[in-house]
């Protein structure tokens, strides 16, 4: 299978040059916050949109794990406050939603949860989905259809003025890069992809251009941090440069954010850094 993909999907494979394209920044439209009386950590982001995506809002989150422990139940117990608090237009699921196999049966009573919490809801796949191979491809499109949610894998779809579009994760036998697509002015253009690795491969051919935003998982911000030292891993071809954080994309107006996620594999635990969601609110640019 290897050298079957290496010869047929030569975008799994690092691209140093096109990483160093892409830089950390502390941006001036985000601040993170504690959620009021949780453990989990939201990135609130403010961003320029167009007159029809002024004052509205996306909810993010990725990386649940769920295998329906205490831990998950009371992260999406606070979660839930979180979209409460913050009503979204929009809610995004960036991958990684299921666990270990034995675990599946547990995932459509929290999709639906998950699916309450915003009027639409869309998602694309993680590499915990692309791993269980001996599912039919259609499983999963079919298991987030039956909850209300939009799988997005290779495609897009407009929404409320943005044109969101999906990859799915780039250890994927469907991974793709799409043709550069039209600018369309009345609309902002958001790509999701589970793994910024993902982004970097696709950052070809003027791809990137016309996204405002793109909004990835996996890393789980290297799940156990060190003081000083940070992340120690990161499952990533390019090392521990996205580990979490904000990226900017040299000559392009685009941002693309790596968040840490909200859960964490079944037999560890997270140390020094906490689950986390992302709010983005966009407004008129001026």
């Amino acid at each position: 299978m290897k050298e079957f993909e290496n010869r047929y999907y030569p975008l799994k494979r690092a691209f140093v040059s096109r990483s160093e394209k892409f830089h950390r920044v502390k941006p001036p439209f985000g601040q993170k916050f504690r959620f009021r009386d949780s453990e989990i950590t939201v990135w609130h982001l403010t961003l320029p949109g167009t007159a029809r995506t002024s004052g509205k809002r996306i909810l993010f989150s990725s990386d649940w794990h769920w295998h329906d422990s205490a831990r998950n139940r009371k992260l999406l117990e606070e979660y839930s406050r979180l979209a409460g608090e913050f009503p979204a237009d929009i809610q995004i699921l960036g991958g990684d939603q299921c666990d270990d196999a034995d675990t599946l049966d547990k995932l459509p009573e929290f999709l639906k949860k998950i699916a309450s919490l915003a009027p639409e809801t869309f998602a694309v796949n993680g590499n915990w989905e692309a791993g269980k191979r001996w599912l039919n491809p259609e499983y999963f499109a079919g298991l987030y259809a039956s909850c209300g949610i939009t799988l997005l894998e290779n495609r897009s779809v407009i929404s409320g003025g943005f044109r969101l579009t999906g990859l799915p994760d780039i250890s994927s036998i469907n991974f793709r890069y799409l043709p550069e697509m039209e600018k369309v002015p009345e609309l902002t253009d958001i790509l999701l992809t589970h793994n910024p690795d993902g982004a970097v491969a696709a950052d070809r051919k003027g791809f990137l251009r016309n996204f405002s935003l793109i909004l990835c998982g996996h890393t789980h911000g290297g799940q156990c941090r060190l003081p000083l030292l940070g992340a120690l891993y990161i499952p990533s071809f390019y090392h521990r440069k996205f580990d979490r954080g904000i990226f900017c994309r040299r000559g392009l107006n685009l941002s693309m954010l790596v968040s840490s996620g909200m859960g964490e594999h079944r037999h560890t635990r997270r140390f020094n850094c906490p689950p986390e969601a992302v709010i983005v609110e966009f407004k008129k640019d001026e």
